[in-house]
């Protein structure tokens, strides 16, 4: 899938929106057993960071 490089910095604000609202999501659940819902938070997390770091470098480029 190819995206116009005009859409990189709205993208990223996404992100990175979606990955403050994750870390309160996971932040309440610090402490506890590792369940289903906190697995697929972390998983969705680093999906996440992933996705920010293929942005950031298509950016740059």
């Amino acid at each position: 899938m190819n995206i116009d490089a005009k859409y990189n910095p709205i993208l990223l604000e996404a992100l990175e929106d979606m990955m403050y609202k994750l870390s309160i999501q996971l932040d309440g659940l610090k402490g506890g057993p590792l369940t289903k819902e906190r697995k697929d938070l972390t998983k969705k997390q680093a999906m996440l960071e992933e996705l920010q770091h293929k942005i950031s470098i298509a950016k740059d480029e």
